[in-house]
């Protein structure tokens, strides 16, 4: 009988000495219990989740950072600028014409083709197509904001074209032709005359009348100030523009005088 009741007795004893004997260590093991059980079924529960889960809360934090403001780059480097880039190829093409080692004559008469190519269609389709579709299916801010970004890639490509076969006709050439240096010069001349002083004016004015159109109060006579100026300097830049496509059409001209005379077509 006391062998069987000492056991008991010592099993209470360490069962007792287990337990904190205060009430407040008691609370406190029993709170950290239940964390330790909460934390552990949360991290079974996000070790379970599925790749879509995690798809959609990574999307979501992208979406939460769509507010932050600022630009990529403070000041993007000079390589990253269109001029910069157009210079480069052009001083390139240049370079190469020059001597027959690095380009061949047939060679540089193809970069002239090309150039000239892209010249013209790029003049055609802006003038007679891409601008007169707009005009008539688009509402007129619309077409106007969406000529804003055309028209700097437009006459950035035409002064590209027009220096690189001005550049081949003088460096490639073994007698560069005067009247096509002159006509090729003054294509040059009015793709940067447009690309660097009329088009911007244009676009400034144009972007100055939309503001006061969308004002909550409209100034009517400052307006039509706007609407006069505009329309000045879009007829010019339309005069400019007429005189590239008459430079483009004369130097193709030319060139089917040069496939004449070398008897592709006779």
């Amino acid at each position: 009988m006391l062998l069987t009741a000492r056991p008991l007795a010592l099993t209470s004893c360490s069962q007792a000495a287990r337990r904190p004997a205060n009430p407040v260590l008691r609370t406190l093991s029993a709170n950290f219990r239940s964390m330790s059980s909460s934390q552990a079924a949360a991290r079974r529960r996000s070790a379970t989740a599925s790749p879509a889960s995690h798809k959609v809360n990574a999307s979501a934090a992208s979406v939460a950072n769509e507010d932050v403001q600022g630009a990529m780059l403070d000041k993007p480097s000079v390589a990253n600028k269109n001029w910069a880039r157009v210079a480069a190829v052009a001083a390139t093409v240049a370079a190469a014409s020059r001597g027959t080692s690095y380009l061949p004559a047939t060679g540089a008469a193809f970069v002239h083709l090309l150039a000239y190519s892209t010249w013209l269609g790029a003049i055609l389709w802006v003038t007679f197509v891409a601008g007169i579709v707009m005009f008539k299916n688009l509402p007129r801010q619309t077409f106007g904001r969406v000529q804003s970004k055309l028209f700097p890639i437009y006459f950035g490509l035409s002064s590209a074209c027009s220096a690189i076969q001005l550049g081949v006709l003088l460096f490639g050439a073994a007698a560069a032709p005067q009247k096509q240096l002159v006509l090729l010069g003054l294509g040059l001349a009015s793709s940067l005359l447009s690309f660097l002083v009329v088009e911007p004016l244009c676009t400034r004015i144009m972007f100055q009348r939309y503001d006061l159109e969308n004002a909550a109060e409209r100034d009517e006579e400052k307006i039509g100030k706007l609407a006069k100026q505009f329309g000045k300097w879009h007829g010019i830049s339309s005069l400019i523009n007429l005189g590239i496509l008459v430079t483009a059409v004369g130097h193709g001209y030319w060139l089917a005088g040069r496939l004449l005379a070398g008897g592709l077509l006779a």
